[in-house]
């Protein structure tokens, strides 16, 4: 199966932790620590398959949330440097970046957006380079 999850997570922490270090694939509603990005794989279907039923193509679409117990202005600017990061990786923004109430707690700020891309079996997101390397 064609799965780009791990590799889009690893390449947003690179790419943000200038502005934000608690980066996760858990979409929980009120993080351990602040600030906190959430990236999750929502869905993963195949886009394209061989005549032996092999997948060789899926639509891969992420989310990502944005928390913040400080306020709405550093969990946007959080977002708006992932969707950039996003952008990088070739994914589209389908959703946001929008506001949600997070409603587990009223004092968290919360951003949501959505992106999509299709994945091929021979097409390889490449892994961002750390600022040290």
């Amino acid at each position: 199966m064609i799965n780009v999850e791990n590799r889009v997570l690893t390449n947003v922490k690179t790419y943000i932790s200038d502005v934000c270090q608690t980066v996760q694939n858990d979409s929980a509603k009120s993080p351990a620590s602040f600030p906190a990005v959430s990236v999750e794989q929502i869905d993963n279907p195949d886009t394209a398959v061989d005549l032996e039923n092999t997948e060789n193509a899926v639509t891969s679409t992420i989310e990502i949330q944005t928390f913040s117990n400080r306020n709405i202005t550093e969990a946007k600017t959080i977002i708006n440097k992932a969707c950039d990061g996003m952008r990088i990786m070739g994914y589209v923004r389908q959703y946001g970046p929008k506001r949600v109430q997070n409603a587990a707690d009223t004092n968290i700020f919360r951003m949501v957006a959505r992106f999509r891309r299709i994945v091929s079996s021979v097409d390889e997101i490449e892994k961002f380079e750390t600022k040290e390397a």
